[in-house]
């Protein structure tokens, strides 16, 4: 069970824990009085701790609350499965043969070679940059799919850069899939009836944990205003 901390009415004094089962998960709904002090929060976690919870999600009017010794479902697994279909929403409207995509981290490591493959046919060009693994990822393009890779920076410039670990540097509409997540503008949904006062994406991870929806149930959707776009607490 995780818990989920919702906004209590402004008369209310004291948390409120009540079970609740959004989408069918077992959830601890937190209801918090507004204004409550590190200390109180603190308490908070605690209280959690004892029934037995470690992790939590929040509201949207509670997005800025964390509560210490406990984790915030963290979206980042699930965003970087999707990096594929992240990057290719970006390119919506581009011919294939004219969509350039970077993918760029530390490592080439599994999940960079499993965004790759998936890439790799639906892109004109497919872009690396990784401090090691990069020429083993390369020639597994090359001997599977007869696709050539190029280094970034050698003379292509991407209009999407998918960042699984930090670099020095940003090129093209970059989604960081790495610590704090940055969509450019993106977000994961399904079709399914979320309750109207919570964020739909820590139930979707939990949805996914859980095997209630596999990969493919997910698609991207875009928000309109991209002037907040990081909608997830993941502090």
């Amino acid at each position: 069970m995780v818990a989920g901390l919702w906004k209590a009415g402004e008369r209310r004094l004291f948390p409120r824990y009540l079970p609740d089962a959004p989408l069918g998960l077992p959830v601890l709904r937190t209801e918090l009085p507004p204004g409550l002090s590190p200390r109180r929060l603190a308490r908070v976690a605690g209280s959690l701790r004892k029934r037995g919870i470690r992790r939590y999600f929040t509201a949207p009017a509670l997005r800025d609350v964390s509560l210490p010794g406990l984790s915030p479902v963290d979206p980042l697994p699930l965003l970087r499965a999707k990096g594929d279909a992240l990057a290719l929403a970006l390119l919506e409207g581009v011919p294939l043969r004219e969509r350039r995509v970077a993918i760029r981290g530390e490592k080439a490591d599994l999940l960079a070679c499993q965004l790759a493959t998936a890439l790799c046919p639906r892109v004109g060009m497919l872009l690396l940059d990784f401090d090691r693994g990069e020429e083993d990822l390369r020639d597994l393009l090359r001997r599977e799919q007869g696709a050539a890779a190029p280094a970034l920076g050698s003379g292509f410039t991407p209009q999407v850069s998918l960042e699984l670990s930090p670099r020095r540097s940003e090129v093209g509409e970059t989604l960081r899939l790495w610590g704090e997540p940055r969509l450019a503008g993106l977000t994961l949904t399904a079709e399914l009836p979320f309750p109207p006062d919570c964020d739909p994406l820590p139930l979707l991870v939990l949805l996914w944990e859980t095997g209630r929806i596999p990969l493919s149930g997910f698609r991207v959707r875009k928000f309109l205003d991209r002037s907040g776009e990081n909608q997830y607490n993941t502090q």
